[in-house]
């Protein structure tokens, strides 16, 4: 496994990435020599690889049990870390265990707050298995569960001990979850990292089908992207801000829809609502928004609210965008991250945000309904 040290402000930890690792991984973690290892995982990555890992773990590095949460955005809520919490304490889980997040972003953010909870923090270890987890949200100090009125409302700021990732984990994956993972660097190259747009055109497939180089070289450069904004801002409240362009509408497509549209795809929808909506205020011109629809279709997503969400829910809840408050907004504006180009990031002083009037973002959205 390569390792790199992923550092905001004051907190760092190694990311360690490879092929083919499982090994490695279960050493890795006896080399913590945790009292026990409570690998959280749902039903579904259970069934691939948490009854083997934790097998493993168990008999090479220190007991260890794993407890399951039903799949799904609609789980991601504070009943099931409750109810993860009372399992873990029945089995004995004690100030030295460490919380092992195996699974994507949900099941990351579930254990992840499980882990800060726990004795008021415990050791945390993110097993990623969908690109999603491996280059956006283990990448991310933010752990947080989703309330009534919208996603990611109910959360705290708590740090991994380390991420071990094996693209091999990544090969079961459904297409929809790929194409996910996919739009979100698509989202790092378009925001940030600019330079990954030429070779990003060329790898895209509609099929979803990449092998573990690529993969490798998305996972490596969205770290990079992260790291540009996030060094300094490791509660992603300035600069590392950017990282949620496509996140306004996206967050509303994907709550609106009950989960059956993936979080990566709803923000590559959410891109292109926010590429023109920039057109509109006249900060982006309609090439930038023509690559937007071309980017989202060469990776399988069509850049459309699709036919079965709600759009009047959509409109719903773009009002409880998770933004809110970091700009003097006025009555009827939404604060969005908004690009006038590649990387070119349109800012309200020193923040990488714009207050978009509501009543133009929901005619965007009809728009852009099929």
């Amino acid at each position: 496994m390569q390792s790199t040290t992923v550092v905001m402000e004051d907190a760092s930890f190694p990311y360690r990435l490879g092929s083919d690792c499982a090994d490695e991984i279960v050493a890795r973690l006896g080399e913590l020599d945790a009292s026990g290892y409570f690998v959280i995982s749902d039903t579904t990555v259970a069934g691939l690889y948490g009854h083997d890992l934790t097998a493993r773990i168990h008999k090479e590095a220190g007991p260890a049990v794993l407890l399951t949460h039903e799949e799904g955005e609609p789980h991601k809520g504070l009943a099931t870390v409750s109810t993860l919490a009372e399992q873990a304490l029945e089995h004995g889980a004690d100030r030295r265990a460490i919380i092992v997040a195996l699974g994507g972003g949900v099941t990351g953010n579930i254990a992840g707050l499980l882990a800060s909870l726990l004795f008021r923090g415990t050791r945390l270890v993110h097993v990623p298995t969908t690109v999603v987890a491996m280059l956006d949200s283990v990448l991310s100090l933010k752990q947080a569960v989703n309330a009534t009125y919208g996603k990611n409302l109910v959360g705290t700021f708590y740090q991994p001990v380390e991420v071990l990732a094996d693209t091999a984990m990544l090969r079961t994956l459904p297409p929809r979850e790929m194409r996910s993972g996919m739009g979100e660097v698509v989202k790092n190259a378009l925001a940030i990292r600019p330079s990954m747009l030429d070779r990003m055109a060329n790898v895209l497939e509609p099929s979803a089908r990449y092998d573990d180089e690529t993969l490798r070289w998305a996972i490596a450069e969205s770290l990079a992207a992260k790291a540009a904004v996030t060094h300094a801002d490791k509660r992603e409240r300035g600069a590392g801000l950017v990282l949620e362009y496509g996140h306004t509408a996206g967050h509303a497509i994907e709550h609106a829809s009950h989960g059956r549209v993936a979080h990566g795809a709803g923000v590559v929808v959410g891109m292109a609502i926010a590429a023109e909506v920039s057109r509109r205020l006249g900060h982006a011109d309609a090439e930038f928004v023509a690559q937007h629809g071309e980017l989202a279709s060469a990776g399988g997503i069509p850049p459309t609210v699709p036919a079965h969400v709600d759009v009047a829910r959509v409109k719903t809840w773009l009002s409880y965008d998770n933004k809110r408050g970091y700009l003097d907004s006025p009555q009827g504006h939404t604060p969005m991250v908004l690009l006038a180009g590649p990387g070119r990031v349109l800012h309200t002083g020193s923040l990488p945000l714009v207050p978009v009037p509501l009543a133009l973002l929901e005619e965007v959205v009809d728009a852009t309904a099929e």
